[in-house]
């Protein structure tokens, strides 16, 4: 006679099942030093690492599960989508991750609010915020009524931006740092982080030079309108800057009026405008 013995899985091992932590990231901030330009960044998510091992990037205000040895510091990296495209998600490669220790017991949530800064080795090539200088004065257009100009009227922080505005009688803006930035490196992320506010869709590229040659045009975006409220995004000159290899670059923004506009003029207004690498 033989004896048959079953055991049901939950019955025997259930002492050593394992239940996940969890952390809540809603809200970050990010801590700027003197020369760095405006602190706002529009950080869409967290990308979640235990030591070295990347456990997920997860947007804001989710509950992220942790099943790692609570041992292991976690770093919590900031997110954004590249080029102002959801569909491009990426790390933002100029601020450092903030770093936790977690307590938590399981199925609990601990609540996190990482500070994000730039790290160390962060070259700032440019920084505009309009308070009392405007760089933006090289015209591509041939017309002088069309520029980029100070104005009082809005700013997304300070009291001055940069206006740049078309209208029917002079329906194109083409205008360029007056800064011809050199030595530009090739094969790693070149930033350049705007915030903006436009009734109309806008242009932002690259003039690149070499010496003894014409210059070139690139435009890498098209911005949409943003209804009346300010946008920030991070637009990555790295693919341009690698495979054209020119001597100097100069930040390039165009405007040019559509025959469909519902007014007779457009305009935009920019501000915390900076260009950066590491």
């Amino acid at each position: 006679m033989v004896a048959v013995v079953s055991f049901t899985a939950c019955g025997l091992f259930e002492d050593d099942e394992e239940y996940p932590v969890y952390i809540h990231v809603k809200e970050y901030d990010v801590i700027v030093e003197n020369g760095q330009g405006g602190a706002h960044q529009d950080i869409s998510d967290v990308w979640v690492y235990s030591g070295s091992d990347l456990l997920g990037a997860y947007p804001l205000g989710v509950d992220i599960p942790i099943l790692e040895d609570l041992d292991r510091p976690i770093l919590l990296f900031p997110g954004i989508r590249e080029n102002g495209i959801r569909a491009l998600p990426s790390l933002h490669f100029m601020l450092r991750p903030d770093t936790f220790y977690l307590s938590t017991a399981e199925l609990q949530v601990d609540t996190l609010k990482p500070v994000f800064r730039y790290f160390d080795d962060v070259e700032f090539r440019w920084v505009e915020t309009f308070e009392f200088t405007n760089s933006l004065t090289r015209d591509y257009d041939g017309n002088p009524n069309t520029k980029v100009e100070r104005t009082s009227e809005k700013s997304f922080t300070g009291s001055y931006s940069g206006r740049m505005r078309v209208d029917s009688v002079n329906p194109v803006a083409e205008i360029a740092t007056d800064l011809l930035f050199l030595d530009m490196p090739g094969g790693r992320p070149v930033y350049l982080e705007m915030t903006f506010q436009t009734d109309h869709e806008f242009s932002v590229g690259l003039i690149g030079e070499r010496l003894g040659s014409p210059f070139d045009k690139v435009y890498k975006l098209n911005l949409n309108p943003t209804n009346g409220e300010w946008r920030t995004i991070v637009v990555n000159f790295q693919d341009e800057i690698t495979f054209s290899q020119f001597d100097g670059y100069r930040i390039l923004f165009g405007l040019f009026l559509e025959s469909g506009h519902d007014s007779d003029t457009a305009t935009v207004y920019l501000d915390n405008l900076k260009l950066l690498h590491r």
